[in-house]
Protein backbone atom coordinates (compact mmCIF):
# COMPACT_ATOMS: atom_id res chain seq x y z
CA UNK A 1 0.00 0.00 0.00
CA UNK A 2 1.31 3.57 -0.80
CA UNK A 3 1.53 6.32 1.42
CA UNK A 4 -1.04 8.49 -0.06
CA UNK A 5 -2.87 5.39 0.79
CA UNK A 6 -1.91 4.92 4.11
CA UNK A 7 -2.49 9.27 4.79
CA UNK A 8 -6.15 8.52 2.98
CA UNK A 9 -7.34 5.77 5.28
CA UNK A 10 -5.55 7.82 8.27
CA UNK A 11 -7.29 11.10 7.36
CA UNK A 12 -10.60 9.31 6.77
CA UNK A 13 -10.04 7.71 10.15
CA UNK A 14 -9.57 11.35 11.61
CA UNK A 15 -12.55 12.35 10.38
CA UNK A 16 -14.46 9.53 11.46
CA UNK A 17 -13.40 9.64 15.04
CA UNK A 18 -14.19 13.59 14.99
CA UNK A 19 -17.87 12.83 15.39
CA UNK A 20 -17.41 10.95 18.38
CA UNK A 21 -15.19 13.65 20.88
CA UNK A 22 -17.93 14.04 22.91
CA UNK A 23 -17.59 10.48 24.00
CA UNK A 24 -14.46 11.01 25.72
CA UNK A 25 -10.47 11.40 26.18
CA UNK A 26 -10.13 7.75 24.79
CA UNK A 27 -11.17 9.51 21.41
CA UNK A 28 -9.12 12.71 21.43
CA UNK A 29 -6.69 10.51 22.58
CA UNK A 30 -6.92 8.25 18.90
CA UNK A 31 -7.00 11.59 16.97
CA UNK A 32 -4.23 12.65 18.25
CA UNK A 33 -2.37 8.88 17.70
CA UNK A 34 -3.93 8.82 14.52
CA UNK A 35 -1.88 12.35 13.40
CA UNK A 36 1.51 11.16 14.99
CA UNK A 37 0.77 7.81 13.49
CA UNK A 38 0.41 10.20 9.84
CA UNK A 39 3.80 12.50 10.23
CA UNK A 40 5.64 9.22 10.63
CA UNK A 41 4.35 7.63 7.14
CA UNK A 42 4.46 10.95 5.49
CA UNK A 43 8.28 10.69 6.93
CA UNK A 44 8.98 7.41 7.34
CA UNK A 45 12.35 7.95 8.62
CA UNK A 46 13.72 4.84 10.43
CA UNK A 47 13.13 6.47 13.73
CA UNK A 48 9.80 7.54 13.32
CA UNK A 49 9.29 4.18 11.64
CA UNK A 50 10.09 3.10 14.71
CA UNK A 51 7.96 5.12 16.61
CA UNK A 52 4.95 4.60 14.93
CA UNK A 53 4.65 0.65 15.62
CA UNK A 54 3.81 0.85 19.54
CA UNK A 55 1.34 3.72 18.81
CA UNK A 56 -0.74 1.65 16.41
CA UNK A 57 -0.09 -2.23 18.72
CA UNK A 58 -1.99 -0.05 21.40
CA UNK A 59 -4.14 1.58 19.21
CA UNK A 60 -5.38 -1.79 17.75
CA UNK A 61 -5.41 -3.21 21.83
CA UNK A 62 -8.05 -0.12 23.13
CA UNK A 63 -10.06 -0.33 19.71
CA UNK A 64 -10.56 -4.10 20.38
CA UNK A 65 -14.40 -4.07 21.94
CA UNK A 66 -14.92 -1.54 19.59
CA UNK A 67 -13.95 -2.75 16.14
CA UNK A 68 -17.88 -3.22 15.09
CA UNK A 69 -18.64 0.11 15.92
CA UNK A 70 -15.92 1.97 13.84
CA UNK A 71 -15.13 -0.24 10.69
CA UNK A 72 -13.47 2.26 9.45
CA UNK A 73 -11.10 3.01 11.92
CA UNK A 74 -10.56 -0.88 12.31
CA UNK A 75 -9.85 -1.17 8.40
CA UNK A 76 -7.38 1.75 8.95
CA UNK A 77 -5.71 0.58 11.99
CA UNK A 78 -5.30 -3.27 10.06
CA UNK A 79 -3.90 -1.21 7.28
CA UNK A 80 -1.02 0.54 9.70
CA UNK A 81 -0.24 -2.49 11.49
CA UNK A 82 0.54 -4.92 7.79
CA UNK A 83 2.85 -0.93 7.11
CA UNK A 84 4.81 -1.21 10.26
CA UNK A 85 5.52 -4.91 10.43
CA UNK A 86 6.73 -4.63 6.72
CA UNK A 87 8.51 -1.27 7.19
CA UNK A 88 10.46 -2.34 10.29
CA UNK A 89 12.25 -5.93 8.76
CA UNK A 90 15.40 -5.74 6.84
CA UNK A 91 15.33 -5.12 2.93
CA UNK A 92 15.86 -8.29 1.04
CA UNK A 93 19.78 -8.66 0.30
CA UNK A 94 20.36 -6.07 3.68
CA UNK A 95 21.83 -7.06 7.07
CA UNK A 96 20.33 -5.44 10.06
CA UNK A 97 22.76 -3.29 11.43
CA UNK A 98 22.81 -3.03 15.56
Amino acid sequence: MSREDLKKCIQDAVLLLENYRTYGPMVEEGIAAFKRINECVADPSPDAKKDAKPIIEEMVRRIGPYRSMVPEVSRALDKLSKWSEEVNEPQSGQQQRD
